[in-house]
């Protein structure tokens, strides 16, 4: 990592924007979805003016000017001013997703926008916010080729128009120095005293690194508005001549008188985004003070909107000077604020003065809110290394109670009590630790709603995606791995499975299909779910394409579920022509190899015209597992806890076999298939004797219960999960690796694969009532 802070500070932006760009995609699905509340709306905004401040600090000018068109529009769905309907709402989800485009580019993660999508959405966006078309900025011309010449012109002295009176002295303004502005180390006042009496006086004295980080005047102005009446005055006594002003630099104080109820706490949270980018005074009106100058300053003000009004649109100077004479023959006491030239940026400039707002209901009293969660961030790699070591200690303990119990000790002596104290305090350690790991899938299902729309969009395809379970917690190696997988299942539910809007009315189906992702625990691992209410698998095609590609024999003989199965083969596709989504007969392929290098399964479930259900199960961490220590033909191996229903010693009344090969055991009024698992496993090539072993009564993940038969049971122990495939190959059957407490290695079980190799031969009905 650099050792520049600068650098340091960007990252930490850039790791803030992945979170808000997930949170603004979130609450736009919430919007789609018909949601219609202010907070969604206000939850939005803030997330694009968060992004666009942070990357107006580090000079980021393209995301910076997306940024700000997208949350200008924002402001006027919050403001009403705009209606929040479905097609403004899907305009924003894809201006979100060229948002997350430009972060990624900001970043050096991704290639450059494309400047025609960008466009394009920039022009949507300023079309849905000014209404008509889009106003179409006027392109700078370039110097070179502008042909301008600075020519010097003497105009003289200047002579007033007839008829226009002698200026008057105007009164100094006020000496806002004497003001002392809140600085970051005086006191905080209480935030929760009640609203002033008289309401509050606000200086503003904007830094320039406020204007540098994309904030504006003009909208805080407008935020004060909405709390109540409001008399703006502008103090530029600060401004240097034209040949000495910095355009870079902050000249202006600004000073608001804020009428009505609102608390210091409304008040202040205006400034929020800008609090440490100026100084800020916020005081509370003297009750009996202004009261009585406040009329002539409102109708001079008034007077001063009326210029500000005019210099914001077609500039008419006569009817200016008209009006500042008016203003100065009238009213020659009063201070008239100069008119300010709205910076050519689409926002509506804020109103100075504003109608009394209807009076309020009494305000409820809140009951206070719970405190946030205090979090840190801490680097991954800190974690990895104490979850290896986590991991070793759970070996040294393991090691540990071995020696003991091979020394004679009794487990009631000092050191057997001792170890069974440390034995505790090991597991609640593991605890904690995995739960440092342990992370929601919503990570991995916030990327998935913008794959699809874009998926929908190149195949010409309504879909709809329904997510659940996106609260489900998995090891975070877990989690990083997912995305693949997932992403081209959903490319192929999108692409094969779902039909056309035509087709899908013509069989009687909603022109919008609808793809599920769904999370949930079961049995100790993690299940996920990718469905959709297609067509479903067509067999026959299947099977013909798997053949004409030399996959399968012409004259085999497949079931349902082996025909289904071929599509994982490599190098199958059903897809007529390559195109960006599929075609290449790679993507199934390598979801597969993607799950079972993760200890996983995926399994199918299709019904022909009503759809597929693509089930991915994995272990819910690749650290550590509770297990039973077995043995088999000499061999020590582990068998995941969570798969054993119960064990015992079986009887030979209760062992019978099909077709005098195939052994079943009857087990509370049911045949469950019985694996050898020495002679499974290819361990010894004769069937043990039944009558010595022991039998493990397993129940799969689909709820298919085997019984599988080992010489012994060693007992209950916490083994820490080795990845067999990184330091050997795939072996079927077998999940993982451990170390146990002496030192050697051991197989861990998997128990689907044991018995799903199993119920291959599983025998029929008919041969089940033959065995008993």
């Amino acid at each position: 990592m650099s050792d520049d802070p600068f650098e340091a500070i960007k990252a930490t932006f850039f790791q803030e924007c992945e979170e808000l760009l997930a949170d603004l995609e979130g609450n736009l699905l919430t919007l789609e979805s018909g949601s219609t509340d202010i907070e969604v709306i206000n939850a939005v905004f803030r997330a694009v003016h968060s992004v666009k401040g942070g990357a107006g600090a580090f000079g980021l000018e393209d995301l910076v000017r997306f940024a700000h068109v997208f949350e200008t529009l924002m402001d006027e769905l919050r403001s009403g001013r705009k209606p929040c309907d479905d097609p403004t709402v899907k305009t924003l989800l894809r201006a979100s997703d060229v948002l997350a485009d430009h972060v990624a580019a900001a970043r050096g993660a991704g290639a450059a926008v494309d400047p025609v999508r960008s466009a394009g959405l920039v022009a949507e966006l300023e079309a849905l916010t000014y209404g008509g078309a889009a106003p179409v900025a006027a392109a700078a011309p370039d110097e070179d080729d502008f042909g301008f010449t600075p020519v010097a012109m003497d105009l003289g002295a200047f002579e007033a128009p007839a008829g226009l009176p002698d200026l008057p002295d105007l009164p100094p303004l006020p000496d806002l120095a004497a003001l002392a502005p809140l600085s970051a180390s005086a006191p905080r006042p209480d935030l929760s005293a009640p609203a002033a009496a008289g309401g509050w006086k606000i200086v503003l004295r904007p830094h320039p690194r406020l204007y540098a980080s994309a904030n504006e005047t003009g909208l805080l102005l407008r935020e004060l508005a909405r709390l109540g009446p409001t008399r703006v005055q502008l103090d530029d006594s600060g401004l240097p001549l034209l040949d000495a002003l910095e355009p870079t630099d902050s000249h202006l104080i600004w000073t608001i008188e804020l009428d009505g109820d609102a608390s210091e706490a409304e008040v202040r949270e205006v400034f929020d985004f800008v609090e440490m980018d100026c100084d800020l005074s916020i005081t509370p009106l003297s009750g009996d003070g202004p009261a009585e100058a406040a009329p002539a300053a409102a109708e001079a003000q008034s007077d001063a909107s009326a210029l500000a009004r005019a210099a914001s649109s077609e500039l008419d100077i006569a009817a200016l000077l008209a009006s500042v004479g008016a203003a100065l023959t009238e009213a020659p006491a009063a201070v008239v604020a100069p008119p300010v030239i709205a910076p050519p940026e689409p926002v509506a400039p804020p109103p100075v003065v504003a109608k009394p707002a209807p009076a309020a209901p009494a305000p409820v009293q809140a009951t206070p809110a719970a405190a946030a969660p205090v979090t840190i961030r801490v680097d991954l790699e800190r974690v990895d290394r104490l979850i290896n070591a986590v991991g070793e200690l759970v070996i040294q303990q393991a090691m540990l109670a071995q020696r003991v119990t091979e020394s004679g000790l009794a487990r009631s002596s000092d050191i057997g009590l001792g170890l069974e104290d440390l034995e505790l305090l090991t597991r609640e350690i593991q605890d904690s630790v995995m739960a440092i790991r342990a992370q929601p899938v919503k990570s991995v299902f916030q990327r998935m709603p913008r794959l699809v729309r874009e998926a929908a969009e190149a195949t010409g395809k309504k879909v709809k995606l329904v997510t659940s379970g996106e609260d489900t917690e998995v090891d975070k190696t877990v989690i990083e791995r997912l995305s693949d997988p997932i992403t081209h299942m959903l490319r192929n539910a999108i692409d094969h499975g779902l039909e056309g809007p035509e087709e899908r009315l013509a069989a009687g189906k909603p022109a919008e299909g609808t793809v599920r992702l769904a999370a949930l625990h079961r049995s100790g691992r993690i299940v996920i779910e990718i469905s959709d209410d297609g067509k479903g698998i067509n067999r026959p095609r299947v099977r013909g394409i798997a053949v004409e590609r030399g996959l399968v024999a012409e004259d085999a003989i497949l079931s349902d579920d082996e025909i289904d199965n071929l599509i994982f083969l490599p190098g199958f596709s059903t897809a007529t022509e390559v195109s960006d989504l599929s075609g290449r007969g790679v993507g199934m392929d390598v979801v597969r190899r993607s799950i079972q290098s993760l200890g996983g399964r995926i399994s199918i479930s299709s019904v022909p015209g009503k759809g597929s259900t693509f089930t991915l199960s994995l272990p819910l961490t690749l650290a550590v597992l509770d297990g039973m220590v077995v043995g088999a033909a000499e061999q020590t191996l582990v068998a995941p806890l969570a798969a054993i229903v119960e064990s015992l010693t079986p009887n030979e009344a209760d062992i019978h076999y099909v077709g005098g090969v195939d052994p079943v055991l009857r087990f509370r009024e049911a045949f469950v298939p019985l694996v050898d698992v020495g002679l499974a496993m290819g361990f010894r090539d004769d069937p043990t004797v039944l009558k010595g072993g022991v039998v493990m009564i397993v129940e799969t993940e689909s709820g298919q219960r085997a019984a599988l038969l080992v010489d012994a049971i060693h007992g209950q122990r916490q083994v820490v999960i080795k990845s067999l495939e990184t330091h050997y190959r795939h072996v079927e059957g077998v999940a993982a690796a451990t170390i146990l407490g002496d030192g050697r290695v051991a197989l861990i079980l998997d128990i689907d694969a044991l018995v799903t190799a199993k119920r291959s031969r599983t025998p029929s009905r008919s041969d089940l009532q033959m065995a008993s």
